[in-house]
């Protein structure tokens, strides 16, 4: 897409930096490509990178940039290096006010950037990501019922200004539909290439210093998939989580009301793992107990270590409680005491 110029020589709209990120989407990966092509919007800067996939994405990305005369910078690395230290290779190299990135299974819808750039040049500066709804389809390309925010969170609504509270009982953002100020990594930093996962401890980080704001518009097609993180492993994708919420607990500086609410956020992680029978899951409570002070994770912790299965753990509470009751009876009537 050609950039229209001024006639002192300046651009028309802020640069905004597009970034693809491929890992064994050979199958995907064209539809990602053609719909990041027919964005309405520039100028533009594009950059590729292909995490050392197996499969044919390299060949594909290769051939579609050729076929079609993009000019783009394409990464191609010999060895695995994760999501985390992946971003951060294509955010140093980002010259955009704005940055948006796309996974290479997923699309964007052509005036995603167009719009998003309208509403946040309209916005102060300590606005530091857009984000909207996104649609939800199958590996196929056809709809799904539901939009993807809608259909995994109960909000009241949309939240925008200050969003660290929200923000402390799960990642609701979409990534593939944010449009990110530039700015914001330098002053907050890079993604934390110790965690696995990189989008919800950034809009964490983010959400410390920058107001949000929402975009009623649906910009992007989420793509679920039998390759998608949150099919493959749950229990892995419940640690990971697990993980990037209690660094943001020991990192601090949160309101007694914000610490509640994540700690309730990792007790429900925990008990999950609990529930699913995870070999990590003692160690995790335990970690959550010293880290929290929460009295059910100790309680918790000290049955799991047993090798006490949550069911019957919830069979000895049930007991425990109905006994209790009994005793309580026992107590208020003095016919029964005699």
């Amino acid at each position: 897409m050609l950039t229209r110029l001024h006639p002192d020589g300046s651009t028309a709209n802020p640069l905004v930096t597009m970034i693809v990120l491929c890992y064994n989407q050979s199958r995907f990966v064209l539809e990602t490509l053609e719909s990041v092509k027919a964005q309405t919007y520039d100028p533009t800067q594009l950059i590729i990178i292909d995490d050392c996939s197996s499969d044919d994405s390299v060949a594909t990305i290769e051939q579609w940039l050729q076929e079609n005369g993009i000019r783009s910078t394409f990464i191609r690395h010999q060895e695995n290096q994760g999501i985390c230290k992946t971003l951060n290779e294509a955010v140093r190299i980002a010259t955009g006010k704005y940055i948006s990135m796309v996974a290479s299974d997923d699309v964007w819808l052509p005036d995603k950037i167009a719009r998003q750039v309208e509403i946040m040049e309209s916005q102060p500066e300590r606005v530091g990501v857009l984000y909207s709804e996104s649609f939800q389809m199958d590996e196929y390309g056809h709809c799904l019922p539901g939009t993807l925010i809608a259909t995994n969170w109960k909000l009241p609504e949309m939240p925008q200004g200050q969003v660290l509270d929200v923000l402390m009982q799960g990642n609701f953002i979409p990534g593939l539909t944010t449009l990110i100020r530039r700015s914001c990594y330098d002053e907050v930093g890079l993604y934390d290439e110790d965690l696995p996962w990189e989008d919800w401890d950034m809009w964490m980080r983010i959400a410390r210093r920058y107001s949000f704001v929402y975009s009623p518009t649906s910009s992007a097609k989420y793509r679920i998939h039998e390759k998608s993180y949150s099919c493959v492993d749950p229990r892995r994708m419940l640690r990971d989580l697990y993980k990037v919420g209690l660094k943001q607990f020991h990192l601090g500086n949160l309101t007694e009301h914000q610490k509640a609410t994540l700690t309730v956020t990792l007790m429900n992680l925990a008990t999950e793992l609990y529930k699913q029978n995870d070999k990590q899951a003692s160690d995790i409570l335990f970690d959550l107990w010293r880290a929290t002070g929460n009295k059910r994770a100790r309680w918790m912790y000290r049955f799991a270590r047993l090798g006490v299965s949550f069911r019957h753990l919830q069979r000895a509470n049930r007991f425990r409680h109905g006994l209790w009751h009994v005793c309580s009876v026992i107590g208020r009537n003095p016919w029964l005491r005699q």
